[in-house]
Order: C-alpha cells, then sequence, then structure tokens
C-alpha cells in the first residue's frame, strides 16, 4: 500500500520565501495551535505545517501501535514529511515533545535540518 504522506500528515504549506520553517505541534495538539503565530513569517518564509498521524485532520486509519509506541515512528513521518517536499536546511520549530521528535529526526537525517527551535522540550526517558 502506497501511502500519501502529504495527505496521512494533513500538510500544508504556505508563504514565500526561500527559507523554510517546519512548525510541529505537541501531543494533544494540531497544527491549529501554530494560527496565531504564522501569520509573522509567511510573507518572509515558507512555512510547513503538519499533523501527526491520531491528531487533527491526519489520516487516523495510518495509526500503526507498534511503529508509534516511540517518538522513533513520529520522527520517521517528520523525515517522511521533508523528503516529500524535497526540503533541506529547514528551521524546525519543535513544541513539547515534538522537540524531541525534531533532535530525533535531525540525528538520523541532518541534511534537513539548519536549526531546531525547542519550545517547552519535554525529555526523552
Amino acid at each position: 500500500m502506497t501511502v500519501d504522506i502529504l495527505v496521512r500528515n494533513n500538510v500544508k504549506v504556505l508563504g514565500s520565501g526561500s527559507q523554510t520553517i517546519v512548525f510541529a505541534h505537541g501531543f494533544g495538539c494540531d497544527q491549529d495551535m501554530w494560527r496565531y503565530i504564522i501569520p509573522g513569517f509567511m510573507e518572509n518564509y515558507r512555512v510547513v505545517l503538519f499533523d501527526y498521524v491520531g491528531s487533527g485532520e491526519s489520516q487516523i486509519n495510518y495509526y500503526d501501535a507498534v511503529k508509534y509506541s516511540n517518538l522513533q515512528g513520529y520522527a520517521q513521518d517528520v523525515l517522511e514529511i521533508m523528503e516529500a517536499l524535497e526540503l533541506k536546511d529547514t528551521i524546525f520549530v519543535g513544541h513539547s515533545v515534538s522537540s524531541m521528535i525534531g533532535m530525533l529526526a535531525s540525528i538520523q537525517n541532518p541534511k534537513y535540518f539548519k536549526q531546531i527551535i525547542m519550545l517547552g522540550p519535554s525529555h526523552v526517558t
């Protein structure tokens, strides 16, 4: 089964600019949490928003309890989104657990990341 990653994660690309910012929400939230923040970036940046599987308007039928039993499954989704959009050297803004997800994704494939901004990061145990 071929997964359309952009549909699976309800990916939205907004704004204009050569630098891309990926905004990643924490658990219990969805991309709508950024609605008051992103207007300030859209003129000068390409903004990428998405929902993790199980959140917002993601495709819940792609939820896999084994894959998502740890943060690596979510990090893999982040990398798949970045690959699908052909991103590189992005600014990744992670809220809460997404800070750790972004860190794990950047360790696995650093070419996609220029900078990681962690807002209220949680820790990995």
